[in-house]
């Protein structure tokens, strides 16, 4: 096969380029980070392997030329990109952005919180709130230690959240805060982001806390997202906000619950006191 090849650096996919091309950039087809190519050589090298003509008896500490090097694994031909079709109201890469978001950044680090706490019940009675500030937010959380703060960086953002679970249920409440990256309009509506975002809430009515509009509703689908869960998702001040309410009787199954849940589960839990404490700075 003639052509050069190529090694991505991210995902040590191996790229076969056309012998004329030129210095120039493509992009990987399988993680999309752009390579630099530069302008084959002058004097082309044969393909075959130069050294299975040495000896075989012998050590030798020289290393075959970068020309004739061949990376082990499946060579992917390189084909370039077809012109993006253009859409209204944001470019190919805000939504890439966003599902990136959705995908890895901020729903599905919900789902990991249902595991992080061992599931028990250790009163009767509702124990109470904890007014916390996070990132600039203010909430109220279970009172109490069963609390976890975790934060994690992905392409475009970082992703904060904070998790805490109600002793008595086992219920669990959480508040996410994503930087929305810059090429996302800082006005764009909550409707078309969850859109775009591959959210669906049942229930969906608009709720406003603090002045700031959003949307609320019970999580349907969503990438990541915990079905069941009662949800506000609103965007301030170029931030994604999502305060969740997953009760123990939507989570049982995540979090490797063993006893039923409890028959005044939500009087117990107070979902409403917990979305309309949500203060934004």
């Amino acid at each position: 096969m003639t052509g050069r090849r190529i090694v991505c650096p991210q995902c040590s996919t191996t790229l076969q380029l056309p012998a004329t091309m030129g210095a120039g950039k493509v992009k990987c087809p399988k993680c999309e980070r752009m390579l630099a190519v530069r302008a084959p050589a002058t004097v082309s090298v044969p393909e075959e392997n130069l050294f299975d003509s040495l000896p075989s008896s012998g050590a030798s500490n020289a290393s075959p030329p970068s020309s004739v090097f061949r990376p082990a694994g499946p060579v992917t031909v390189y084909q370039p990109p077809k012109a993006a079709k253009k859409r209204g109201g944001g470019s190919n890469a805000a939504l890439k952005i966003i599902s990136t978001i959705a995908g890895v950044g901020v729903l599905s680090i919900l789902m990991c919180a249902g595991g992080i706490f061992a599931i028990g019940y250790l009163g009767s009675r509702h124990s109470g709130w904890t007014s916390v500030k996070y990132k600039g937010y203010t909430i109220n959380m279970p009172a109490g230690e069963d609390r976890r703060d975790k934060s994690q960086q992905f392409p475009g953002t970082t992703v904060h959240e904070l998790t805490g679970r109600r002793k008595e249920t086992g219920s669990q409440y959480s508040l996410v805060v994503a930087k929305l990256p810059s090429v996302i309009r800082q006005n764009i509506p909550i409707e078309e982001l969850l859109r775009d975002m591959l959210i669906r809430l049942s229930n969906q009515y608009p709720v406003t806390r603090s002045g700031v509009n959003g949307m609320a509703g019970t999580m349907q689908s969503g990438v990541g997202g915990i079905e069941g869960s009662d949800c506000e998702i609103f965007v301030h001040n170029g931030n994604l906000i999502v305060a969740m309410y997953s009760p123990y009787s939507e989570i049982r199954d995540l979090v490797g619950g063993q006893r039923e849940p409890r028959s005044n589960e939500s009087e117990l839990d107070k979902p409403s006191e917990f979305f309309e404490s949500l203060e934004f700075k």
